[in-house]
């Protein structure tokens, strides 16, 4: 029987070494062609099958056991941020203007350093691990087109994490229920008439009615849904006008909505079309309205899947290592698997005060205690094969 506290410990200077590499060479979303080929490269040396997909980057291997059984997924992201990262590291990105500021880099470590044992222990696995390498998680639901592709025909189940920089290095969270909201656009384009700013009466002002929307707009959160849920309404941008003097025929607003409860996050597109549609008519203005559906709500809430998260992590780190996270706004676009197949998601702790590592996500000085990767190596092990004989 495998001892996978020492197999994993045996791949940590590979997953440095892999996470070293990949941080230096950081590459956009969709944009990982050098990344996608060094991942290719590193599947094949393990004799792992790799298939790649037309048109986009990223790559999914496949690990079959000596015996038949259920097919399960291990997911990594691969894919860097348009930040400049602060010079210090020996390891620092080589390429202008990109990092690796949020840690897909170590995810595709980790996972490189899973696939290092499954494949060098293919005779006791019963069924087949799948390892999904995705491009562009930083720009949602590019997931999609993996499972367009079919990347996920035949798999029962899919297990995805992530490093986390509010958690200490030793502790993780699998968290049943809410765990990150959806990620929609919307575009709200407000169409006036034109006049002569000493002339007001004589047009229909689309920045005056624009203004009304955006704080109408704000009425959904706090009088649409029910105060013990979470919603977040946001207008990032207003554009409109072309003179100081002249009243706006057209000004747009495009803004975000984020949102934990399924049913009423489809209701969004008509809250925000009626509501838009209604206050600028007060000011004799028309409204078009485009809503897009970024990534959903990522829920936990599948039992058993749960379940098996939080042993492995308890197997890798010690039965006092798992901890209570908030569910938080941000979006992960993990969830466009989950909503086609069973699915769960966590995440690792790589904070280290005494060391000093302790910058948020996307900041330009974001870094990981490196003595946890290889932990996150041993549960993605422990996840598949706790999936497969379970």
């Amino acid at each position: 029987m495998m001892d996978i506290g020492r197999l994993a410990k045996e791949q940590e200077a590979y997953v440095i070494e892999a996470r070293h590499y990949l941080h230096s060479h950081p590459e956009v979303g969709c944009e990982e062609v050098n990344t996608t080929r060094y991942i290719c490269e590193e599947l094949t040396k393990m004799g792992v099958e790799v298939q790649t997909f037309e048109g986009i980057t990223g790559c999914v291997g496949t690990i079959e056991g000596a015996r038949p059984g259920k097919t399960v997924m291990l997911r990594a992201d691969i894919d860097a941020l348009p930040i400049e990262e602060q010079p210090g590291k020996s390891y620092c990105s080589q390429n202008p203007g990109v990092m690796h500021a949020c840690g897909h880099d170590c995810h595709t470590a980790m996972l490189l350093g899973a696939a290092r044992i499954l494949a060098s222990h293919r005779e006791e696995i019963c069924g087949t691990v799948k390892l999904i390498f995705q491009m562009g998680e930083e720009i949602g639901r590019k997931s999609e087109e993996y499972v367009k592709r079919g990347a996920l025909e035949g798999v029962d189940a899919i297990f995805g994490m992530h490093v986390w920089s509010s958690l200490d290095t030793g502790t993780a969270n699998f968290q049943e229920g809410e765990r990150m909201a959806c990620s929609d656009r919307f575009t709200i384009r407000v169409r006036g008439k034109k006049s002569h700013g000493s002339a007001p009466h004589e047009g229909n002002d689309a920045i005056l009615a624009a203004a009304a929307v955006v704080m109408a707009l704000q009425s959904i959160p706090s009088r649409e849904i029910s105060p013990l849920d979470s919603l977040v309404v946001t207008v990032g941008m207003m554009n409109g006008g072309t003179k100081e003097n002249i009243l706006a025929d057209e000004t747009e607003l495009v803004g975000t909505v984020r949102v934990f409860d399924r049913a009423f996050r489809k209701s969004m597109p008509e809250r925000i079309r009626r509501l838009a549609s209604q206050v600028a008519g007060g000011y004799g203005c028309s409204v078009d309205c485009d809503y897009y559906f970024g990534p959903s709500p990522l829920i936990n809430d599948h039992e058993n899947l749960n379940r098996l998260a939080a042993q492995a992590a308890r197997e890798e780190l010690g039965e006092n290592c798992l901890r209570s996270l908030p569910k938080v706004t941000g979006a992960e676009d993990f969830s466009v698997y989950m909503e086609h197949i069973p699915g769960v998601f966590g995440y690792l702790g790589v904070r280290n005060r005494e060391k000093g590592i302790v910058c948020t996500h996307h900041h330009p000085a974001f870094d990981v205690d490196e003595e946890a990767l290889y932990h996150g190596t041993g549960i993605y092990v422990r996840f598949a094969l706790g999936f497969l004989n379970s």
